[in-house]
């Protein structure tokens, strides 16, 4: 295996190329060093490991599987496509974070590229205020993340053969936040044709964040005018001039430091529609139609909200019969009463259990089959549910929490990811052996998806979301055993949703 660390995909977006779209990189001379990833974007992390206040970050790594005579080619020199190899299939990943937090370079994609055979690009952009901040008159306001991941692709395309990879073959994928953004990528008219196919995971254009204790409901797009309102109360709120002259607002914060804008980030959590990168809101575009015709992999995990509800219980507030009531009028508000009913909590052996449920057909899966009837009415669509209740949660659980499949728990077996999982005295929690040969399926498909447009284990592919004769639409269910041809049909919706 090879690897390239940090380099530029765009200029440093600093002093007066803060919040304007990515600039191509200067030209330079002799060879620059590519050992080292890039740092996170600026991000205002809970975790103090994780926060970041370095602009200077629109970097990308690229991971190549190592092949006979590769070396002997030399690819700084030659590239292998010189070598006689036949180009490999690229993988694009947009790493989680809902649009604040996360760095590409956290998850190693070494599996991916040698068991796969396919090349791995993983990207840092700006996040946050520095990402989806915008004033009347801003080229592309709203949108700099967004953007900065487009710029990502046409970099791909442009220097794909250089690492043996086939430019026509991209497959942009990503999870949570960054499965968002992929499917918001579906529908930017800037973003057609940089990529051949899309997977989505935990995290679709339908994914609203429903309220929870210490977090108010959030959606992840909103129009450019409540976005300009926004940055009005930034503005403010860092002293910088009240009123209409959105120059005179843009220079002073250009003037801030980075830590001073940080604090403001929970005010831009969601990209803006309304412009060109995007005319309008994504969801809406995949009603209508207006999306890229490519092939598109969509899925989650069986029990998506385990992972906030075991956070919630790490930050003192574990979810109990005492407030699950309360819990479920924050999320749903007038609907509380019904969604009690439908999800009875004698059906679940734990209150955290009971709350979890809806939370995760109403944030994840009902979205997640929605935005896919809309997608398969043009393009070939497949799903997955990943259910591996054994699989280690991605942040550690309190003590006697229940285990399940939770958010981001299916990254485990496609990346090494950095420090996860570990246990909750700090110990790294390895991958049984039986996990191990699950994680080699997914792999499995996600490479074959990304190769031939259809997932596939062993050379059985997996079923297409449409509906046929007597049956719904059906995903693939990703189990804990090894080679499992399992399928699940669409959620219950009509549970969440009915009276």
């Amino acid at each position: 295996m090879l690897r390239y660390r940090g380099i530029r995909y765009a200029r440093p977006p600093v002093g007066e190329l803060r919040w304007r779209p990515p600039q191509p990189v200067a030209r330079w001379r002799g060879v620059v060093p590519a050992t080292a990833s890039g740092p996170a974007c600026p991000q205002d992390n809970v975790n103090p490991k994780e926060r970041s206040d370095v602009e200077d970050c629109l970097t990308l790594d690229v991971t190549v599987p190592k092949q006979a005579g590769l070396e002997k080619a030399g690819l700084e020199k030659a590239g292998p496509e010189k070598a006689g190899g036949k180009r490999k299939p690229v993988m694009v990943w947009l790493h989680g974070g809902g649009f604040v937090a996360g760095r590409g370079a956290d998850y190693d994609p070494r599996r991916l590229a040698v068991q796969g055979d396919v090349v791995v690009v993983t990207v840092e952009f700006r996040l946050g205020v520095l990402g989806y901040l915008a004033l009347p008159g801003m080229v592309g306001g709203g949108t700099f993340g967004l953007q900065d991941q487009q710029a990502a692709l046409r970099w791909v395309r442009r220097n794909a053969a250089a690492f043996g990879g086939d430019a026509g073959n991209v497959t942009l994928f990503g999870e949570s936040g960054g499965g968002v953004a992929t499917c918001g990528h579906l529908t930017a008219p800037d973003s057609r044709g940089l990529f051949a196919k899309a997977i989505i995971q935990s995290g679709t254009c339908g994914t609203v964040l429903l309220a929870m204790p210490g977090a108010p409901r959030s959606p992840f797009w909103r129009s450019v005018k409540e976005t300009h309102a926004a940055t009005r109360t930034a503005a403010t709120r860092l002293g910088c001039p009240a009123g209409r002259d959105a120059g005179r607002i843009l220079a002073c914060l250009r003037g801030k430091p980075v830590k001073d804008l940080l604090p403001q980030t929970g005010l831009f959590q969601a990209a803006a529609y309304g412009g060109p990168t995007l005319p309008t809101s994504p969801e809406r575009a995949l009603r209508t139609g207006d999306f890229a015709r490519v092939p598109v992999l969509s899925g989650h995990t069986s029990k998506e909200a385990l992972l906030f509800a075991g956070t919630l219980g790490l930050a003192g507030m574990p979810i109990t019969d005492e407030n699950l009531p309360a819990l479920l009028r924050e999320g749903f508000g007038s609907r509380a009463g019904g969604i009690a009913r439908r999800y009875r909590r004698e059906d679940y052996a734990t209150a955290s259990e009971a709350w979890a449920a809806p939370y995760t057909d109403a944030v994840f899966a009902c979205p997640h089959a929605e935005d896919r009837d809309a997608l398969a009415r043009r393009v070939p669509v497949y799903a997955y549910v990943f259910g591996d209740d054994t699989v280690p949660p991605f942040i550690p659980s309190p003590p006697g929490f229940p285990a399940g499949a939770g958010h981001a728990s299916e990254l485990l077996y496609l990346f090494d990811v950095k420090e996860k999982p570990i246990s909750l005295d700090g110990k790294p929690v390895p991958l049984t052996a039986l996990q191990q040969s699950v994680a080699r399926d997914m792999v499995a498909a996600w490479t074959s998806f990304a190769r031939t447009g259809t997932p596939s284990v062993s050379g059985k592919p997996w079923p297409r979301w449409a509906a046929t004769a007597g049956t719904g639409p059906v995903a693939h269910l990703i189990t804990d055993r090894p080679g499992s041809t399992a399928t699940t049909p669409v959620p219950a919706c009509d549970r969440l949703n009915g009276p």
